[in-house]
């Protein structure tokens, strides 16, 4: 999430831009402009950890997040399918218009609230969230959608990666028009760790 942060506000700051001092100074007191106010838009069903940070995109059960403060960032609804897929093919293609509808209007309704979303988390495959899977269509205009409004797509392939659904990465099977901004994974991998694009590598040390 830190690697969307710094990527968005460099974006917005412009390339080797210095940081000014009212930056620095508020930064150490968890204000603005140093600590701006950012979102990260998540998927209802998503479960992406229990750390501070990663539990504000985690949905899945309330056990997790129960008496734990937490940010007022954007959730979005992944697509609900109806089986067999061969017979409901119109009704799935709206079920995914309607959810990508809907993360383009959370993304204009955040932005105007002041708390702009710098950046999407979603699993390939909603595993905890009770093995919710969504078309490559879905997947190829979401990231249209990030880069329409100059946020980080992230994919979560910690359950996914490794090779279970036949490639090493389950988002290889949605042919998106570029890789993702970055990927995280762990678990049958033996080590946690994640991978990103160069416009997520933040242009000075010390900073992830």
């Amino acid at each position: 999430y830190k690697n969307m942060f710094i990527a968005y506000r460099r974006n917005e700051r412009g390339e080797n831009v210095s940081f000014t001092e009212e930056e620095n100074a508020s930064c150490m007191v968890n204000q603005a402009p140093g600590a701006p106010k950012l979102s990260i838009l998540s998927f209802h069903g998503a479960f992406h950890g229990r750390t501070m940070g990663v539990l504000a995109t985690t949905h899945s059960k309330a056990i997790h997040k129960l008496d734990i403060p937490s940010f007022d960032w954007p959730i979005a609804h992944f697509p609900q399918y109806k089986y067999p897929l061969a017979d409901n093919v119109r009704e799935n293609a709206e079920e995914d218009k309607k959810c990508l509808a809907e993360v383009e209007d959370l993304i204009v309704t955040y932005k105007k609230k002041g708390i702009p979303v710098a950046g999407i988390v979603i699993e390939p495959i909603q595993s905890e969230g009770g093995d919710n899977e969504a078309s490559p269509e879905f997947f190829q205009q979401l990231q249209r959608i990030a880069k329409k409004h100059g946020a980080g797509l992230l994919i979560d392939e910690v359950q996914t990666g490794g090779g279970p659904t036949g490639k090493m990465w389950c988002h290889e099977h949605f042919n998106l028009e570029t890789p993702p901004d970055i990927v995280t994974f762990s678990k049958k991998m033996q080590i946690g760790g994640y991978f990103h694009n160069l416009n997520m590598q933040p242009a000075t040390p010390y900073r992830i």
